[in-house]
């Protein structure tokens, strides 16, 4: 968004159907229910008011899907990108190349055709998950110790993972406390909470 309002020429491809929307706008939502940083909704106020450890479902991990739950936007996102980003929809992307020194993508579109898409340049969001393996300044040994699931920590009461005097704040959290906590709305959460435990535990 920040690229196309300073004057670049910015494509939106998208693999599927109508994956680039947004929700309603607050006085679109129904009335009665409570407000959150996410929209009117109950579950959507405990989320972002009242997260709890949530604990992982029994058997092995299950495979990747994505992080669950709302995807917020800053206010006025959707006036800046209608009618100013288009987005392409697609099926997948078969290939990727250069192109007379331009970057290039092969897509599939929904009526079965392929067509070529060029660029100067590609940014590939294609999300992110939590990977404690993968951070290397915890050390090997930490890390091994460590009890986790789908590659993020099992956190319970006050942050705290399986090993105590370590805890965890924002992304890593989401997937004991829910979606709220990697977001800049879910702040008030994230840190405040964490130093009061850390201010009861070791004074």
């Amino acid at each position: 968004m920040r690229a196309a309002e300073a004057g670049a020429r910015v494509r939106v491809v998208a693999r599927g159907s109508g994956k680039v929307a947004f929700g309603s706008p607050p006085w679109g939502q129904p009335r009665m229910r409570p407000e959150s940083p996410f929209g009117r909704a109950w579950s959507l106020w405990a989320l972002s008011y009242y997260p709890r450890p949530i604990p992982p479902p029994p058997g092995p991990d299950p495979p990747p899907t994505g992080p669950p739950g709302p995807r917020p936007g800053p206010g006025g996102l959707r006036d800046r990108f209608e009618g100013t980003v288009p987005v392409v929809e697609v099926v997948r992307i078969v290939r990727a190349d250069a192109h007379d020194g331009r970057a290039a993508l092969t897509v599939r579109t929904p009526g079965s055709s392929t067509r070529r898409l060029t660029a100067d340049h590609i940014v590939a969001a294609t999300g992110h998950r939590v990977d404690i393996a993968a951070l290397g300044f915890l050390g090997h040994e930490l890390r091994t110790e460590l009890a986790v699931s789908r590659g993020a920590p099992k956190l319970g009461a006050g942050y705290v993972p399986s090993l105590p005097g370590l805890y965890f704040t924002r992304l890593p959290t989401a997937a004991s406390y829910g979606p709220v906590m990697p977001f800049v709305c879910g702040t008030e959460l994230a840190s405040p909470r964490p130093a009061r435990y850390l201010a009861a535990a070791h004074g």
